[in-house]
């Protein structure tokens, strides 16, 4: 039985000792396969179900040839077997197979797939590799990426904004949701809608509120109305039998803000702007993910369009919402009620208090306009 070098590899993942992943042996499959069997066992993890092994392996110059993520949880003491299928005219042998334990789920990511309307979902082994494999056209076009939240009680609001100021928001135990990495583009769009097919990666734009989810108010349930074929969410919620929404102005500060509580998404200093941020010129719209993530994988939270939020425009505080469940959206206006919040902003918007994670701006609910595009949500409860 032929082998590949075998590195156990230490992961420390919270408090604790290490887990520890051990290869105990790697076999090809069969003479006319170049498939790998990689056998191999867990020690030190004390919580069952929550770690998964990514192996990467490398080449005799030390190169990384490939990355493979079992999609086998682990527990305490197990043998399990991976399986690698090397890169062509490299002998398995000659190579380093290296394991790294990561402690998280196994449905890090939502992935939708607009050709057959399937919904599977995928681990992070790292936020960087996660960036990395996700901004790529086809998850820009053809499927839509969500990233989970977990439930939690996060910080959201500023001291220096009107109607939000420093308060927690719960995601309540046994639940999560998930939120578009990305605003959804021309091509999702059209796809979802049956329009003229495209490969356009810009945000779309010139979607009203009610074209999103249909007049029928902030607390309608879009999931019983399947069989809408006029109106995106009741669309894309037919067809992939899910109920989508937008999120509320609560989820989308969480998720922007990923567990952060600093004034801008990606800190205090608005001088480290343009590493995230279009801003400035002229335009309202511009292809998404090319600028850097927040420290969740979300991209373009300012500087492209402002997004749709599902929440009617309230003028009172969110601090002092009675309830501490977001996935609630505020239904009683204190104004004029076609207005729904909208977070974010365009790259001509995004300067003074525009630029605050914090930060919210009110449109009719009918309005369609240049500068105004959304991104998809799901309440997994």
């Amino acid at each position: 039985m032929k082998k590949i070098l075998m590195v156990a590899a230490l992961a420390a993942m919270g408090l604790g000792a290490a887990p520890v992943v051990e290869i105990t042996s790697v076999q090809q499959q069969y003479p006319w396969t170049n498939t790998v069997d990689i056998t191999y066992t867990s020690t030190g993890i004390a919580e069952e179900n929550t770690y998964y092994v990514v192996f990467k392996a490398y080449d005799a110059a030390s190169k990384e040839i490939g990355v493979i993520t079992n999609d086998l949880k682990v527990s305490q003491g197990s043998t399990w077997v991976a399986q690698w299928q090397p890169p062509f005219n490299v002998r398995y042998e000659n190579c380093t197979m290296t394991p790294y334990v990561y402690k998280g789920g196994m449905d890090d990511y939502m992935i939708v797939d607009l050709n057959d309307w399937s919904v599977t979902y995928e681990p992070m082994s790292t936020q960087d590799a996660a960036n990395e494999k996700y901004n790529k056209p086809e998850y820009k076009t053809t499927k839509l990426v969500l990233r989970k939240v977990n439930s939690g009680t996060y910080k959201i609001g500023h001291a220096n904004i009107e109607n939000n100021t420093p308060h927690n928001a719960i995601v309540p135990d046994g639940t999560c949701y998930y939120i578009g990495i990305y605003h959804v583009t021309v091509a999702q769009y059209n796809k979802v809608m049956g329009g003229t097919a495209s490969t356009s990666t810009d945000a779309v734009r010139n979607v009203s509120w009610n074209s999103l989810r249909n007049s029928a108010g902030t607390s309608a349930d879009i999931s019983a109305n399947k069989n809408d074929t006029e109106h995106f969410f009741p669309r894309l919620n037919g067809l992939t039998g899910r109920n989508f929404d937008l999120p509320t102005e609560r989820m989308w500060e969480v998720a922007g803000r990923a567990g952060g509580t600093s004034e801008y998404f990606w800190g205090d200093n608005w001088d480290d702007y343009a590493t995230y941020v279009w801003h400035g010129g002229t335009g309202y719209y511009l292809a998404v993910g090319n600028k850097k993530p927040n420290a969740w994988g979300i991209y373009d939270l300012q500087g492209v369009l402002w997004e749709w939020i599902r929440d009617v425009l309230n003028n009172n505080d969110l601090a002092n919402l009675t309830t501490a469940d977001i996935y609630t959206p505020v239904t009683t206006a204190s104004g004029d009620a076609s207005y729904h919040w909208q977070r974010g902003a365009t790259r001509d918007h995004s300067a003074g208090n525009h630029r605050m994670s914090a930060r919210a701006y009110g449109r009719e609910a009918s309005a369609a306009t240049t500068w105004t595009g959304f991104r998809v949500s799901l309440v997994a409860r």
